[in-house]
């Protein structure tokens, strides 16, 4: 399903893709094999992170009409999934939206480990109103996912997340990988939180707490519950 989803994905944008001197359907042939063996070459980390890619974006991309905030955060998994790929995806404003708007990846505001942390223990905070210290905790490490730099985080036993990094947390910055990492983490912990919680996005809606995103400007949930 998800090499699937990918391969659509790269065929809507496929004109783009085009190399000079090619016809349109030689360039995609050789496109989409070049993906399906970027796929077959990545870690199970990477693999992991772009399954859940794939599903943030079936999921916000099923809701019907999109609005202005849906469209950035599209474009944005789309730009990590082509990342993780090593493929550089041409940067598009979404219709409706003005090119000043869609900041590129080096344009974005720098995520500290610190921030990273703020949000991170924000949601677990919530959580542990309804589940108690030890689930959260629990929860916590059984989600995370399996990748070397995420050693450098400690879960503590009432439900908190500490850094133990080379460099303080707030001189640390995330770089993409990382973030999406974190936000992999993230979103599997929220998934874990919602077998006893159904409700638990909405819960967090409601807090101005993004459940997918660690992005400093984010301020709602990226993706909400189907009624």
């Amino acid at each position: 399903m998800t090499r699937y989803y990918i391969l659509r994905l790269f065929n809507r944008e496929r004109d783009i893709f085009a190399l000079a001197g090619q016809s349109l359907e030689q360039a995609v042939g050789d496109r989409e094999n070049d993906i399906l063996n970027r796929l077959e070459s990545l870690a199970p980390s990477e693999l992991a992170a772009l399954e859940m890619i794939v599903r943030l974006h079936r999921s916000l991309s099923n809701r019907g009409e999109e609005d202005t905030y849906q469209s950035l955060y599209l474009k944005s998994l789309e730009e990590k999934l082509w990342r993780i790929l090593g493929m550089n995806f041409p940067a598009e404003s979404p219709p409706g939206v003005s090119g000043e708007q869609v900041l590129p990846v080096e344009g974005r505001p720098s995520l500290t480990v610190a921030q990273a942390l703020e949000h991170l223990n924000r949601v677990s905070e919530l959580a542990q109103k309804y589940l108690g210290n030890v689930i959260v905790a629990n929860y916590w490490r059984g989600s995370r996912p399996s990748t070397g730099w995420l050693a450098d985080f400690v879960v503590t036993d009432n439900g908190y997340i500490t850094y133990h990094g080379s460099l303080a947390a707030r001189k640390t910055v995330v770089n993409p990988n990382q973030q999406q990492q974190l936000e992999t983490w993230l979103v599997s912990f929220v998934d874990q939180c919602r077998h006893i919680l159904p409700l638990f996005r909405h819960d967090l809606q409601k807090a101005r707490l993004s459940g997918s995103s660690l992005e400093p400007e984010s301020g709602i949930t990226a993706v909400v519950d189907k009624p």
